[in-house]
């Protein structure tokens, strides 16, 4: 780094205010880079501003130069890069303001770049350097002042560059080197000021110069203060004379707009900025509100009355027992026009978009809206949300809201003024694992258990992006909207109540309903699933998805018990199934459509269903449809099993223990009698539907006579004004996507003209050799090894295998924004968070078994981290003894797989660590796990590949290099250097 001063150049014409807010800034933020500030006064008009830089550079603060008589930006400027040749100088304006160690980031950009001729930070008014967009016209972005957010900027963009066509001249760093090939500034062309720093760069860039935006930092730029009388004449002037020194400078910073390659650095900093919390998140939304579709719905005209009262659901897109809660609902309501506000989750937001539908016209949406500021998991307070929804509202003339769900929504949807149900379908947004089980079942959730629950419960796989304080606050601000009048608290069963009330206590005094979920049809008539003959087998189904929660752990440990005395059918079992299919006296369906389940059923004429859940389930569709269909449900002792089963009349109830399901199962067999009597009790079991729950949440929510209703015709308007916006948002998607793919290709065709020229050299060499003397004369001596190797295959002599065939190499080095942008795009293709670290291997290991068990003990404390395997599947042979682990594993999203291997390079790049999955694999890719700076974790031990240089790393140590996300940084960057 230069130990030299840098020349910090503050030319200085008027404002008093401004000029005292730069320098005094300047020097109040410490550095340890030693500096010189020196002001220059171009004779400027205000008596008051020259008495005070006199006064500065009496007291020593300051370096004072004065000229005689003005000069103008350009000339004086370049008076002060003169005064001393041996420096580098950052040009400062009059009107910025600098915090933390700005000066000191800067000098150690240049350092890591020394082909950098300029660097420009990040302003709020700095043209292409602009944040939080070019245009932007406010003063410093969000609430967190100038200081905290160039502190935010610095820890999320730590190091990070970007090469920009031209500096800025508002806070320009120039390295001196540059400066005496470039030469100074052309007074001649620019006369007093504008477009000087841009021939500049666009004259230093010819010369081999590189000119970088210095990502992690933010400087304030008030703008024009100096020029204010004359700006808009002299910006033409330099516009002119730009183009005629140099006729591609237009060309070249348009195309530069164009591909917008500082959008994913802005996107980073949005994103940190979000974490900081619901106010800056506010701010967000606020500099970029945009008019968008909604906000014409107030002013639709009312064409008709319309003939049903509408009402709204809220909830989420995952599907299912929500989903099918509000499409049975709006399928059996006849009275009431029904529609669906769901929210769309990505890998990073629960939240990104928003859809309107009517479920019971059309499965497509009628309306949907990209947020301009996602969300996260549950917003306490979301402008953009709330407004959305408000238009909506009277858009559509809603009056009545049940929400079913706040994943992906704001609390605004509980504060309409209208009439509105909160549905508790399950313990969201209280827990963010849905469930409230963590090791057990939760019956309090103190901080440090949140925080436990958000790094490491197999179960809590949402939300890496969020830390323990903001669930703090959610619930928090939850309770008190719930606690508002006009909010009705309805539970499907009794037991989800309590734990709510347990666990939130501003629920426990709370007035509620309890309203059954119904089924949207019986199943078949009871009776349709005929008895079998006295003294047959039992048999037992076992319905749903096998999965963890679901007692999978259970059912493993009692299946060859289970055996002994009945078969089992697993009804909807997804790929755990598999676990199970090589046992006789197991069937399995691994899936089924719901209204197939009858049918199903009567194939295979259970007695009874099994039903193992360890977590206490909330209501339970699965239980409805068995008791619709006319079977007794033996069930573990918690939650919804507890409260509708009725032990020994239309089910057992059994604690959550191997032996205690083994002696109940057995005891049913034995006691054929009881079973017959329960059979016989839930067919007479009356059967609830759909439209009886509806009517119930009618009487909950009445509605007042509305005078008229606005009519939807008007929003053909709305329609087409969206699809313009989605139609441009993907064009302009569309174009990055091309230019990206149309420079790989311009890579790519020049590593193979590279290739190619070699090949010929390569031949031209070894025609020389064969056409050479001696080679003629090593003719017997290669015969006698040819025969010699032959020989010694066929008497059995081993010789040496020979080396794999190389892989083609990856980049020697890549910048950090393009490395960001591999890390994003191979998480996509994973539907991985930004946040997720990835741990590579290649190949099958040597033992499949001790491979994933070792996987499942790193990642069994850490949420956030998974590992994906290249060039092989989850149906290779190795993974053959393992099937449950392996399952277990993807299914917990904690192993991926890509056989393909697809793009080798994008995964080396993206990754964070690698994994050897056996020596030869780390063999292979050795030196490419080095030029990603990859570190290796020791499996195997570092003496199985003995003589490779390799960054092995225990995984304590990797561990401390990944901190949990602490909500003050956005994603995190490349992997460490080992």
């Amino acid at each position: 780094m230069n130990t030299l001063p840098i020349d910090v150049i503050v030319p200085v014409y008027r404002g008093l205010d401004e000029t005292r807010r730069c320098i005094e800034s300047a020097l109040a933020a410490r550095q340890q880079t030693p500096f010189e500030l020196i002001a220059i006064n171009d004779a400027g008009p205000e008596p008051a501003l020259s008495a005070w830089l006199r006064e500065m550079a009496a007291e020593g603060h300051l370096s004072l130069l004065e000229n005689e008589h003005n000069l103008g930006f350009v000339l004086t400027v370049n008076r002060g890069m003169a005064l001393h040749p041996d420096r580098d100088v950052v040009l400062l304006n009059s009107d910025t303001e600098v915090a933390n160690d700005w000066l000191d980031r800067l000098v150690a950009c240049a350092a890591r770049h020394p082909s950098a001729g300029t660097l420009t930070p990040w302003s709020n008014n700095a043209t292409i350097c602009s944040y939080p967009f070019e245009g932007w016209n406010g003063g410093t972005p969000g609430k967190l002042g100038l200081a905290g957010l160039d502190t935010l900027i610095s820890t999320t963009l730590a190091g990070q560059t970007l090469e920009i066509p031209t500096a800025v001249g508002f806070c320009m760093y120039i390295r001196r080197r540059c400066l005496d090939e470039t030469g100074l500034f052309d007074a001649e062309r620019f006369g007093r000021g504008y477009g000087e720093e841009n021939d500049f760069c666009r004259r230093a860039a010819r010369l081999g110069w590189h000119n970088l935006l210095a990502a992690d930092i933010f400087v304030f730029h008030e703008g024009g203060v100096s020029f204010s009388d004359e700006r808009a004449a002299l910006q033409a002037n330099a516009m002119k004379r730009l183009q005629e020194a140099h006729p591609d400078y237009m060309d070249v910073v348009m195309e530069f707009i164009r591909r917008d390659p500082a959008a994913p650095l802005r996107t980073r900093i949005d994103q940190a900025r979000q974490a900081c919390g619901s106010d800056e998140e506010a701010h967000l939304l606020a500099e970029r509100g945009k008019p968008h579709a909604l906000t014409t719905l107030k002013a639709l005209p009312a064409r008709r009355a319309a003939p049903r009262p509408v009402q709204l659901h809220i909830s989420h897109g995952w599907g299912g027992g929500v989903e099918r809660w509000v499409l049975d609902f709006c399928k059996a309501d006849t009275t009431r026009r029904n529609l669906w506000l769901r929210s769309c989750s990505d890998r990073n937001a629960a939240g990104f978009r928003l859809a309107l539908l009517e479920p019971a016209v059309s499965a497509e949406p009628l309306l949907e809206w990209d947020l301009a500021l996602p969300i996260r998991h549950t917003a306490l307070e979301h402008p953009e949300y709330a407004s959305l929804l408000e238009g909506l509202i009277s858009g559509f003339g809603v009056r009545s809201v049940l929400v079913s769900s706040l994943v992906g929504h704001g609390l605004e949807a509980l504060a309409t003024g209208l009439p509105t149900a909160f549905v508790l379908h399950d313990l969201y947004p209280f827990c963010p694992a849905l469930f409230a089980h963590f090791d057990s079942n939760c019956t309090s959730c103190t901080s440090g258990r949140l925080a436990g629950c958000l790094q490491s419960n197999p179960l809590n796989v949402f939300w890496h992006n969020s830390t323990a304080h903001e669930w703090q606050l959610l619930r928090e601000a939850l309770g008190r909207r719930l606690s508002a009048p006009g909010i009705a608290i309805v539970a499907p069963t009794r037991s989800v109540r309590e734990r709510w009330a347990q666990l939130l206590p501003a629920m426990a005094a709370h007035p509620w309903q309890h309203i059954e979920h119904g089924l949207d049809q019986p199943g078949p008539a009871p009776r349709a699933l005929p008895q079998r003959p006295d003294g047959h087998r039992l048999r037992l189904v076992i319905p749903g998805r096998l999965s963890p929660q679901k007692g999978l752990a259970l059912l493993e440990a009692v299946m060859p018990a289970l055996l002994s005395v009945a078969d089992v059918v697993l009804l909807g079992c997804g790929a755990f199934g598999k676990a199970f299919q090589h046992l006789s006296g197991v069937s399995l369906v691994p899936d089924y459509q719901q209204p197939d389940l009858a049918s199903h059923l009567e194939a295979c004429q259970p007695d009874a269903a099994l039903m193992l859940s360890t977590l206490p389930e909330s209501f339970s569709y699965t239980l409805s449809e068995m008791f619709a269909c006319g079977l007794p449900v033996v069930a573990t002792d918690s939650g919804a099993f507890a409260e509708r089963i009725g032990h020994r009349l239309t089910g057992l109830l059994v604690a959550p223990q191997p032996d205690e399901i083994i002696a109940a199962v057995t005891g049913l067999d034995q006691d054929r009698a009881l079973l017959e009597a329960m059979r016989r009790n839930v067919l007479e079991r009356p059967v609830r539907l759909s439209r009886e729950m509806v009517e119930d949440y009618h009487r909950l929510l009445p509605l007042a006579p509305a005078e008229s209703q606005p009519a939807t015709e008007g929003f053909l308007d709305t329609l087409h004004a969206h699809a313009r916006l989605q139609h441009e948002k993907a064009a302009a998607r569309l174009e990055r996507e091309a230019a990206t793919a149309q420079a790989r290709l311009e890579q790519l065709a020049h590593e193979r003209d590279a290739g190619a020229a070699l090949n010929s050299r390569l031949q031209q060499q070894l025609d020389a050799l064969r056409a050479s003397s001696s080679w003629r004369l090593s003719a017997p001596l290669r015969a006698a090894s040819r025969v010699l190797r032959g020989l010694r295959g066929s008497t059995g002599v081993t010789s040496q295998p020979a080396p794999p065939a190389p892989l083609p190499a990856i980049r020697a080095s890549l910048s950090p924004a393009e490395r960001q942008e591999l890390r994003s795009r191979v998480r996509g293709w994973f539907h991985m968070p930004d946040r997720c670290r990835i741990i590579l291997g290649f190949g099958p290991p040597a033992q499949g078994g001790a491979f994933l068990e070792r996987i499942g003990q790193l990642t069994s404390g850490r949420n956030d981290i998974a590992f994906v395997l290249g060039g092989l599947g989850p149906e290779h042979a190795c993974w053959q003894a393992a099937t449950t682990q392996l399952e277990s594993l993807v299914a917990r999203r904690k192993l991926f797989f890509s056989p393909s291997l697809h793009d080798r390079e994008a995964f080396l790049w993206a990754a964070d660590a690698y994994v050897a999955t056996d020596a030869t694999q780390l063999g292979q890719n050795r030196d490419d796990i080095a030029r990603a700076s990859l570190p290796v974790i020791a499996n195997p031990a570092p003496q199985a590949v003995a003589g490779h240089e390799t960054a092995w790393v225990g995984w304590p140590e990797l561990l401390a290099r990944w901190p949990l996300h602490t909500g003050s940084e956005a994603a995190p960057g490349p992997a460490p250097a080992p």
